[in-house]
């Protein structure tokens, strides 16, 4: 089994579920959030969270599928045009997820900036942003097939990214600030490696804090701390966040 979808009151207690059919670890899984759930009101209307996890070994899946949809967009990618080949894989993946929306691209850098505009976008974003990470994938899948070559690719969506790349900065400041006057470590929530990688740079240059990352799948999280106060890094500290390649958020 490379997939199964689990259910439950909460996203965390869906992913639990899906974990014990697959029988495997959280850092072994892709997660798609299908259905976030709703308590309703009362009692009356509620549903339940939905999930799927995909195993990271079947990835070379997701790569066949990207070879078998090339037929429809041959035009865009005779050419080897990234721009082109990226807008036209994520409008086709929209169509087949259900959702409707305007689809630009343009290149920054040489990495391709991919936005969605539309209407009742939030379920394509999902939980802190895991349903559009997890579409992004599979656009650079889908891309690098058709192009012949690796092309970084970012997805957003009604600037999710930019927004929240922003109110990280800020959560970063504010934490470095209360540091600073209270001379204690403070722990952050939770994050993805590119969401720690953006709180490591906006305090790399903090003469008075800095950041390393602690805990395990996903509870890996930041701590920042005081500077004097500071541990040489471990094997389990920022290696992961500073070695990954820093995907560029969008910009305005």
């Amino acid at each position: 089994m490379k997939a199964a979808e689990g259910a439950g009151r909460t996203v965390e207690e869906a992913i639990r579920d899906a974990l014990r059919v697959l029988g495997v670890k959280r850092d072994e899984v892709d997660l798609l959030v299908l259905d976030e759930g709703s308590r309703g009101v009362l009692g009356l209307g509620s549903r339940e969270a939905r999930v799927r996890l995909t195993l990271l070994s079947a990835e070379g899946d997701a790569d066949e599928f990207a070879a078998g949809t090339t037929a429809g967009d041959a035009a865009d990618a005779a050419d080897g045009d990234p721009i082109a080949t990226a807008r036209s894989v994520t409008s086709s993946l929209l169509g087949a997820m259900g959702f409707r929306g305007a689809v630009n691209g343009r290149d920054d850098g040489g990495v391709v900036l991919v936005s969605i505009t539309g209407s009742e976008l939030a379920p394509l974003i999902g939980r802190h942003g895991q349903t559009l990470e997890a579409l992004e994938l599979l656009v650079n899948l889908m891309v690098a097939r058709r192009v012949g070559h690796r092309v970084p690719v970012v997805v957003d969506a009604e600037r999710y990214r930019e927004r929240r790349r922003e109110a990280l900065q800020a959560l970063a400041q504010r934490t470095a600030d209360r540091v600073r006057r209270s001379g204690t470590p403070a722990a952050l929530e939770a994050m993805s490696a590119s969401e720690r990688r953006m709180i490591h740079t906006a305090l790399a240059e903090d003469p008075a804090v800095t950041t390393q990352s602690e805990g395990e799948g996903p509870d890996r999280h930041i701590v920042v701390l005081p500077r004097t106060a500071a541990a040489a890094p471990g094997p389990e500290d920022d290696t992961e966040d500073l070695e990954e390649p820093a995907a560029p958020s969008p910009q305005g």
